[in-house]
């Protein structure tokens, strides 16, 4: 059955339909839906400008004993100019500002477990890189839909930094936490 489509068409020859008559029609969403609607989604945004000494540094922190785990969903970067780097850490040391995470649900008084963080110093300690990826200009998007997931005591720290020159850009972090 080459280039044959297996769900959800009639035609085809394995065809499945909603039989969940709770919900009319049935609704499938992705976890963040559920998360927010529970006032459990949250990000953290931040902008700056990305020089050779300066770089944008972003961290959601889940502190030792808070009882909760985050799951990141997104990691959103963009850039001004080409060139820039962007890099996943974990577990690595930020000193910055402390932020409050913003509730993707507003109408929610739920506040995150999760401590963040921004700074323009780079990150210290040995942290692991996830992994590192030269920008373009514009937006990059990483749905990572729960696939980094921090128990208790982990980080995930995004670094922007730029081989020259300096360059406006921005980031966001976002995860949901159970």
């Amino acid at each position: 059955m080459p280039n044959e489509t297996v769900f959800n068409q009639n035609s085809q020859p394995l065809y499945t339909e909603q039989v969940n008559t709770y919900i009319a029609p049935g609704i499938d969403t992705l976890p963040e839906a559920g998360a927010a609607m529970s006032g459990l989604l949250f990000g953290i945004p931040f902008a700056s400008t990305v020089g050779t000494s300066t770089p944008l540094v972003m961290q959601i922190a889940n502190p030792g004993g808070s009882g909760r785990t985050l799951y990141i969903s997104r990691i959103i970067a963009s850039t001004g100019t080409a060139s820039v780097t962007l890099t996943l850490l974990r577990n690595a040391t930020v000193s910055g500002s402390t932020v409050t995470p913003v509730n993707y649900n507003f109408g929610s008084s739920v506040t995150s477990v999760g401590t963040a963080r921004t700074a323009t110093a780079a990150p210290t300690g040995s942290p692991a890189t996830l992994m590192s990826m030269l920008l373009a200009i514009g937006p990059v998007i990483l749905n990572m839909d729960g696939r980094i997931i921090l128990p208790p005591g982990n980080s995930l720290t995004i670094s922007v930094t730029i081989a020259s020159g300096s360059t406006a850009a921005t980031g966001n972090i976002s995860w949901w936490e159970f």
